[in-house]
């Protein structure tokens, strides 16, 4: 039988690894993204994502080519934004992403396979480090803690006080 594996990824056990329920927004048709709210949110989560897309791929020997249009993008997101956060956030990107263009470009310096003929995805991965997989679930695990963290708490009063009315 199927034993329950989802269609999407081959078979990894069945869950959708790293969905975050609280994070689906259902926004208007009229107006999307116009409050700071709505702008907020979307804009941690897309940081969120980008950041753990470029750790996920840092040891791939295309990493400079992967990461160029991400840098670009962000430096004309940098130069449009006046929100001093969202600016940080961008900045930490392009810093992490120029940290692992230069790491990958030396590393791919020892490679006998020219980058566009590896066959390997994370050919350049020290043997120390962890796989992709174990970074990815090592990424998910800390962003839950900190989700839970800095979720509010609700008093037991006010959670009685729903119930009255």
């Amino acid at each position: 039988g199927k034993g329950g594996k989802s269609k999407k990824g081959g078979g990894g056990g069945g869950t959708i690894r790293g969905l975050r329920l609280p994070l689906i927004l259902k926004l208007p048709k009229e107006g999307t993204l116009r409050t700071m709210e709505q702008l907020d949110g979307v804009l941690k989560e897309v940081f969120v994502l980008l950041n753990r897309e470029v750790d996920l791929y840092r040891y791939s020997p295309g990493f400079p080519e992967f990461s160029f249009q991400i840098v670009q993008r962000l430096r004309k997101f940098n130069k449009e934004i006046s929100n001093g956060r969202w600016r940080a956030y961008s900045k930490g990107t392009i810093e992490l992403c120029e940290k692992h263009s230069t790491f990958a470009t030396q590393a791919r310096s020892t490679l006998v396979d020219a980058p566009k003929d590896v066959r390997r995805l994370e050919a350049l991965k020290p043997s120390n480090m962890p796989s992709m997989r174990d970074r990815y679930d090592a990424t998910v695990a800390k962003e839950k803690r900190l989700e839970a963290v800095t979720q509010p708490v609700v008093s037991s009063s006010a959670k009685n006080k729903g119930k009255d009315g």
